[in-house]
């Protein structure tokens, strides 16, 4: 049988913390909430302000041509730091997710600090 990533996650998390899982409801929180601003913060100023500096067409040619390839590697690179957020806010979500499954205490610690 083929395990899902969350499936193998539990797994992992429940034999290395079989005994007690001990958890900081505030930091993790803490965590997730600083993370959702800095991808809301790249949403709605920083991406759509460098997609509008990739479209300029400002050095149409000369002997700096090819340097300013850089600069769209740049932008990219800011792009790039967008999907990195996401991705660990995912990742850390998914741990809520799996410790909240194992520990009861630790659910309603974690569902209080979240609002839910």
């Amino acid at each position: 049988m083929v395990k899902t990533p969350q499936q193998a996650m539990k797994e992992a998390y429940t034999q290395v913390f079989s005994k007690a899982i001990l958890v900081n409801a505030d930091e993790i929180t803490t965590i997730t909430a600083h993370l959702l601003k800095i991808i809301f913060e790249l949403e709605e100023n920083a991406t759509p302000n460098i997609e509008k500096l990739g479209r300029l067409k400002y050095y149409e040619a000369g002997k700096a041509e090819k340097a300013m390839e850089v600069y769209k590697e740049a932008n990219e690179k800011m792009l790039d730091l967008y999907n990195n957020y996401c991705r660990a806010s995912s990742l850390v979500f998914e741990i809520l997710e799996v410790m909240m499954e194992l520990d009861e205490t630790i659910a309603e610690k974690i569902a209080a600090k979240l609002g839910g």
